[in-house]
């Protein structure tokens, strides 16, 4: 526990210790690059195998003095123990990918507009503004620093803010991040979709039952770059025990009893989830030894070394 505060502490405190990326932003240099050449798929197996859950950073996992969807929030979280950060990415005007979860800039920076009528210059002249109202150094960064700031040390989750398939397709396969990122689809035809624009990355996809699953398999997708979303609540062990059997990962998260203060990480992982979603990453990864069980599974795991 003491290791795992450490590491957070010095995550935030690099975000002073930064590199410039091509877009002219700083970006942080993060500590512990343990997920460098992983096969996510395989990887994402052996914890299957090894019935050990791991977490993801919902926003990024704001606390006070880190913003959500920002670099400095992924770093502390992965500090606790976090394998996925889970940003939320949106297009500016002049089509840039910026890490921004509401329509509007108000409620996370010291600035106001809509994102879609601001250009990335609007927006990164604000800063951002942490859970309590305080105003940080970062600004919102693009997707494209966000990807090469987690490069080894997490993996990104991306959540998409009226972004088409073919857009993040690319905008990914730019980055050369296909094989450290897993992008949230809410229907089974945007998987398809996105399966077909770039079939290498993995894809957190809705399924409610078997068929989903077959529809997948029927359409050419392949069920290794697959993670299926339960959704909300405590799990769902019958299906997640079906989903075993052809070999797909689940995940759930359970965020209205985290804010009511009786959320249930343990029951969670008991119910079969090799991946839960949490607003508060420290609690979660005490109670479930995350940052130790996260890297036994890779020690444990040597085919997911590419």
């Amino acid at each position: 526990m003491v290791r795992r505060a450490l590491l957070a502490t010095v995550a935030l405190t690099l975000l002073s210790a930064c590199e410039s990326s091509d877009s002219g932003q700083a970006v942080p240099v993060a500590p512990d690059a343990w997920l460098s050449g992983v096969d996510l798929a395989a990887y994402m197996d052996c914890a299957r195998e090894q019935d050990v859950t791991l977490l993801q950073a919902h926003r990024a996992g704001d606390r006070p003095g880190a913003a959500e969807n920002s670099i400095g929030a992924s770093l502390a979280s992965f500090g606790d123990g976090a394998v996925f950060s889970e940003i939320d990415v949106a297009r500016t005007r002049d089509g840039v990918l910026v890490l921004m979860h509401d329509r509007t800039v108000d409620r996370t920076t010291t600035g106001t507009g809509t994102v879609t009528e601001m250009t990335y210059a609007d927006i990164a002249a604000l800063q951002l503004v942490d859970m309590d109202g305080t105003t940080l150094e970062e600004v919102a960064p693009t997707l494209d620093q966000t990807l090469n700031a987690l490069d080894g040390v997490g993996i990104a989750q991306i959540d998409l803010k009226d972004i088409d398939m073919e857009t993040i397709a690319a905008a990914i396969s730019q980055a050369d991040a296909a094989h450290r990122s897993i992008v949230i689809t809410y229907t089974i035809e945007d998987a398809i979709a996105l399966h077909t624009a770039l079939p290498e990355v993995m894809m957190s996809v809705g399924i409610r039952s078997l068929d989903d699953l077959a529809t997948l398999e029927t359409a050419g997708v392949d069920l290794t770059r697959v993670q299926a979303w339960l959704g909300l609540g405590t799990g769902n062990p019958e299906l997640d025990a079906a989903l075993a059997e052809h070999g797909i990962e689940t995940s759930y998260g359970d965020f209205r009893a985290e804010r009511d203060g009786n959320v249930d990480y343990q029951l969670m992982a008991d119910n079969g989830a090799e991946v839960i979603s949490v607003d508060d990453v420290p609690a979660a990864a005490d109670a479930l030894d995350a940052y130790d069980a996260a890297r036994a599974v890779l020690e444990n795991c040597p085919a997911a070394r590419t």
